[in-house]
């Protein structure tokens, strides 16, 4: 009796290994279809925020600020942070997730949602794909600079050697609004970014999708 009972350990206890086993392999870089398997499970499992959200407008985006709540992290095999920013005021505006897959380099999955917008950023081995509404818009490549995909056309970067109070965000070689360095400031509650120039839509696109990853990148 007590050597069946001992090998029903040992088979239960193979078992658990075999389904680790599985489930590191199946989150070590993972494929187009994995990824769309957890960009649905993301996008369910942020949907109570996301109904939450305030409209987007200009005013609400000059508000933005880099104040977060609701920040949650999870690990087993990947790990997944999820959070919100919020106005000045503490009402959402973005709502977010990220998740880190099993690799020795860089291989993230991350989704965000304002009430206007979809981002997606699939980061691997330096390089990000960017897309915006479901449309790849382009690559953010090892120089820091968001390219057309398949082009040569830089679209948007952040300037980083900026020695301002914010970091400017170009889109298309103009300089549309400088997002704080948080080294730099001393405010607790900084509004996120300083718009200096209007916005067409697809400029606005551009600069947020810069913005979001940088503010993502910043809280993880």
């Amino acid at each position: 009796m007590g050597v069946t009972i001992a090998m029903l350990g040992i088979i239960a206890l193979a078992g658990t290994g075999i389904y680790y086993g599985l489930r590191t392999l199946e989150n070590y870089n993972p494929g187009k279809k994995k990824i769309q398997k957890d960009l649905k499970i993301l996008r369910a499992e942020l949907q109570p925020l996301i109904s939450d959200l305030v409209p987007w407008n200009e005013e609400e985006m000059e508000q933005l600020s880099l104040n977060l709540v609701k920040k949650k992290s999870s690990k087993n095999i990947t790990t997944t942070i999820k959070g919100i920013f919020t106005t000045v005021y503490h009402e959402p505006l973005i709502a977010w997730a990220y998740r880190r897959y099993v690799s020795s380099k860089e291989n993230v999955l991350i989704f965000a949602k304002t009430s206007h917008h979809e981002f997606i950023y699939r980061m691997k081995k330096n390089i990000t794909d960017v897309v915006v509404d479901d449309q790849l818009i382009g690559q953010v490549k090892e120089d820091g600079i968001l390219y057309q995909y398949k082009g040569k056309k830089e679209l948007a970067q952040i300037n980083r050697s900026s020695e301002q109070l914010g970091l400017p965000i170009l889109v298309n070689q103009k300089e549309l609004g400088r997002l704080v360095d948080l080294q730099k400031t001393e405010s607790s509650n900084p509004r996120a970014f300083h718009v200096v120039s209007d916005m067409e839509e697809e400029e606005e696109k551009l600069f947020l999708s810069m913005s979001i990853l940088e503010m993502i990148k910043t809280q993880i």
